[in-house]
């Protein structure tokens, strides 16, 4: 063989070799379905945005990176939600339930934001449905996160709950919100006949 010939293979070897030192070490397949799967259980706002931040830091181009932004996203402004003060929906709300895993989904579901399914909760939760204890804290709570998130029908539904509790003010405020966020009220019915 030539000397060029030999040097070319020399310099190629020596460069290869630095490139893949260079390279970031990756963590195998199995750290990252367990960084996913990680995600995949949370169910509080706060661990949701945690847990897609480290994927999203040790996998930005990983295979399940767009659904992690996305999810970080709603759980984002879920969290945001849950600051408010008129929102009385706390950690304990978020707890799943070891052998319901239907309604761990369902959970996951409103702590990214789904009105839907933080109304359906509500309901459980009124009714004592679904493996779920009956709690009017946590229906209220439910309903006062939906509300948030842009629910007209749980807006006036809370409104509803407020005028049978005798809380006017209450009842009045989120008849309000129903009506801002498009909910057409039934006309009241008096009790004279005409």
């Amino acid at each position: 063989m030539s000397k060029n010939v030999i040097a070319a293979l020399l310099l190629g070897a020596s460069l290869s070799a630095g490139w893949a030192q260079a390279q970031p070490s990756r963590p195998d397949e199995g750290h990252e379905t367990e960084v996913r799967v990680a995600a995949l259980q949370a169910l509080w706002p706060a661990d949701l945005v945690q847990a897609t931040s480290e994927y999203l830091q040790q996998y930005p181009r990983g295979p399940w990176a767009e659904v992690a932004r996305n999810w970080q996203r709603r759980a984002t402004d879920s969290v945001r939600v849950l600051e408010r003060g008129d929102v009385h929906l706390y950690r304990g709300a978020f707890q799943g339930t070891g052998e319901a895993a239907h309604i761990n989904d369902e959970i996951r579901e409103a702590a990214l934001g789904s009105q839907a399914a933080a109304v359906r909760l509500a309901h459980r939760y009124q009714k004592g449905e679904g493996g779920l204890t009956a709690d009017q804290n946590r229906y209220v709570g439910w309903m006062q996160f939906a509300s948030v998130l842009g629910s007209a029908s749980a807006s006036y539904e809370l409104a509803l709950h407020y005028r049978k509790e005798g809380q006017p003010a209450l009842a009045s405020q989120y008849e309000a919100r129903a009506v801002s966020l498009g909910y057409n009220p039934p006309l009241a019915l008096d009790h004279v006949r005409k």
